[in-house]
């Protein structure tokens, strides 16, 4: 088994440090979805401390099924805030691919995009997730961010 060691420094840090810098900066534009800078590290640190509290962190592997939205940056931030890594997933992947990632990759916890009725990603990732029993936290990011369901 490969042991992981977080560094001091990652990807994240760069959107502490614009934040920082220059808060009100653009950092993401997709489609609707306007973040700043600091809006950006502010939700990036909300999916971190959610994690912490579930007692993931440095050496955790954490997957990720979404398609290119704004949760994408988000909730990849957010991972890597906790020195946790981030395991990618093909939003195209059928269940038993998915299943096949999370055990390969001894993910802790899958976060999924909702979805839409003729791409069902939340569907597909939540029949994977209940047969790894090694994964241990399904997150689903619902389609409106305002809904109870969602990730902050």
């Amino acid at each position: 088994m490969i042991e992981h060691r977080a560094t001091t420094i990652n990807l994240a840090n760069i959107i502490e440090q614009q934040a920082r810098v220059r808060p009100d900066k653009p950092a993401i534009v997709a489609g609707n979805a306007r973040l700043n800078f600091r809006e950006l590290n502010r939700a990036a640190n909300r999916v971190a401390n959610g994690l912490k509290k579930l007692g993931l962190g440095s050496g955790d592997n954490i997957a990720l099924a979404c398609p290119n939205l704004a949760y994408f940056p988000i909730v990849l931030f957010g991972i890597l805030k906790t020195g946790a890594c981030a395991v990618p997933l093909n939003v195209l992947f059928k269940p038993r691919e998915v299943a096949y990632h999370l055990k390969d990759s001894e993910a802790k916890a899958v976060f999924a995009f909702e979805g839409m009725p003729a791409l069902p990603i939340g569907e597909s990732v939540k029949k994977a997730f209940d047969e790894v029993p090694t994964c241990e936290n399904f997150i689903v990011m619902t389609k409106s961010p305002k809904s109870e369901n969602a990730i902050d």
